[in-house]
């Protein structure tokens, strides 16, 4: 078995268990003849057995069950066995699983892309059937869930007792709050009636109609491509909430993302119409206040970075393809527009603005980059960082 240089990658135990769980799933035993890392990562592990399939183990590291990553853990087995009753499949099928040793096991989705391959290192074309691939996956999984709230809140009280029911962004939404506001009081704008609005905001986001199984971080980099079909994992942070959270990641774009680059308006439209496709296929029409669920969303990516606002003020650190100016200035914009456009949280919506002209100004000379695949003439590339060119591809996804 492979091991590392320190300890083998799974103890004795680990994979005998693996090794039941798996001849339960398949009706068949088979010894494990490799066991391998993803990405580097001791919690993922590929194994690959005599019989010559393979599968995907994840373990929960952290014993305590009140820590952060026994709760992640318990998550994402929640929604993985939820997600077993798709009768077409959007994310890996979960395989089997032991809580009390946190081990799950689950679907290798075998050799592939990612989309930050495609808008890293793609072509126009691929790049843009890639992010409609994207688009209609996550409209699949919205769709299906919509309607659905019963059978994960049962999962999630099971495997994840403790842990927050909605999405992480609503968490970030209310601890960003107060950061938020002090950073637009050093720029001295004006921010009243803004505190009121973002309780709106919250408001907008937990009482719209379209509540349903949320990823929370729906990146380029976790979901897998092949043959048209776009697959997505890492469930960790997901949660029932508003699916525009999700769906907004085409509009922002990305704001949780290393792999953040300008997405031009006229390569999102034909990926958000196709998920727009999607629920009106599953009998589900998005009415006009869509726009305004939206416009909320792209508000809660906004100040759930308050602290980051206040940081990039005196420092701007490289994450991914860039730093965290050109994000900012981005969400800001396409909050803005799409607040304008939904005629709603006006008093956020004119202190937004007023961020961006105020730190535009201040960033004078800034850029935006563009994805490679997307690059237009005499605009600025993203450049994958060095961590991403050794296969950080789908070919290493789970």
């Amino acid at each position: 078995m492979a091991e590392s240089a320190a300890e083998p990658v799974l103890s004795a135990a680990e994979t005998e268990l693996a090794v039941a769980l798996l001849a339960s799933a398949w009706d068949e035993r088979s010894e494990i003849s490799a066991a391998e890392l993803i990405w580097d990562r001791r919690h993922i592990v590929r194994l690959r057995l005599g019989s010559g399939r393979t599968a995907v183990l994840k373990r929960r590291g952290d014993k305590s069950l009140e820590s952060g990553q026994a709760r992640s853990f318990g998550v994402e087995l929640a929604v993985l066995e939820y997600l077993n009753a798709m009768p077409v499949p959007v994310a890996p099928r979960l395989l089997g699983a032991d809580p009390d040793a946190g081990i799950l096991l689950m679907e290798d989705l075998g050799p592939g892309t990612s989309l930050a391959d495609s808008l890293l290192a793609g072509d126009r074309a691929r790049a843009e059937a890639d992010l409609v691939g994207y688009a209609r996956a996550l409209g699949a999984l919205h769709a299906w869930s919509i309607g659905r709230p019963g059978d994960l809140a049962n999962l999630r009280a099971r495997y994840a007792p403790g842990a927050p029911t909605g999405p992480a962004w609503l968490s970030a939404l209310e601890s960003g709050r107060d950061a938020f506001l002090d950073a637009a009081a050093r720029l001295n704008l004006p921010a009243g009636g803004v505190a009121e609005e973002m309780t709106e905001i919250a408001a907008l986001l937990t009482g719209t109609s379209y509540l349903g199984l949320v990823h929370s971080d729906a990146c380029p980099d976790n979901v897998h491509l092949a043959d048209g079909v776009c697959r997505i994992f890492d469930f960790e942070t997901s949660g029932w909430g508003a699916i525009a959270l999700d769906a907004a990641y085409l509009v922002a774009p990305f704001p949780s993302c290393w792999c953040f680059a300008r997405l031009p308006a006229e390569v999102a439209a034909p990926a958000v119409a196709a998920y727009r496709g999607c629920l009106k296929d599953a009998g589900i029409e998005l009415g006009p206040d869509w726009d305004a669920v939206t416009a909320a969303a792209l508000a809660s990516f906004i100040i759930a970075r308050g602290r980051v606002i206040a940081r990039a003020l005196d420092e701007d650190p490289t994450w991914g393809t860039t730093t965290m100016r050109p994000r900012l200035l981005t969400w800001l914009r396409t909050f803005s527009e799409t607040a304008s456009r939904a005629g709603v949280l006006p008093r956020l919506h004119g202190l937004a603005a007023g961020l961006h002209d105020q730190l535009s100004q201040r960033w004078s000379g800034l850029v935006v980059p563009e994805y490679p695949a997307l690059v237009q003439p005499g605009r600025g590339k993203a450049t994958a960082p060095g961590w991403t060119r050794a296969g950080y591809s789908g070919t290493t996804s789970p």
